[in-house]
């Protein structure tokens, strides 16, 4: 504090007033490292409060976001319920079905696909209702030929003569190099 002697030496009283003027120079001193720390946190504290601030707009967002998602996540849960529903009922419409054709064969598995669709829509029909399910296939069935015959016929050649025409056996002979037979 040399400075400070130098500029009040022409000055009565020069000695108190320099210890007064230390004394609060002393008390409000701050030292440059402990200013550009003070410094640089307020700086990050100030930057901060603007993240917040910026975060807080965001926040909207994602709340928007998070309904949006919520009702989406409904939305396919109640989708795979329904799914779930209608696969148990056609398991068990394909299970009511196979227990009534038993052992029967449809003649081909486009048959038995329609004589299928056309047995679930029986079902359903408010006119068939009190009817068994033999009864709905018998009548879907009845006097057609969709099952199957185990049965069948089995085609057998004649029984008669199996003889050659003429052209036949000279065609023959003449292949292996004998004379050509005479018509009787």
């Amino acid at each position: 504090m040399e400075w400070l002697k130098e500029i009040l030496k022409d000055i009565e009283g020069a000695e108190d007033l320099e210890k007064k003027i230390a004394g609060g120079i002393g008390k409000n001193f701050v030292s440059r490292l402990d200013f550009n720390a003070l410094n640089t946190t307020k700086k990050e504290l100030e930057a901060k409060i603007t993240e917040f601030e910026t975060s807080g707009k965001d926040a909207e967002k994602f709340k928007t976001e998070l309904e949006t998602l919520k009702t989406q996540i409904a939305e396919e849960k109640a989708a795979a319920e329904q799914a779930a529903k209608e696969a148990k009922e056609q398991e068990e419409m394909q299970s009511r079905f196979n227990s009534v054709v038993g052992e029967q064969k449809f003649r081909d598995e486009l048959t038995g696909k329609a004589i299928y669709n056309e047995f679930v829509s029986s079902l359903k029909d408010e006119a068939n209702k009190g009817k068994g399910d033999k009864d709905i296939l018998e009548m879907l069935t009845k006097d057609k030929n969709y099952f199957d015959n185990p049965n069948k016929p089995v085609d057998m050649p004649g029984m008669g003569s199996v003889g050659m025409t003429d052209v036949e056996e000279n065609s023959m002979r003449a292949i292996m190099g004998l004379p050509a037979k005479e018509n009787k």
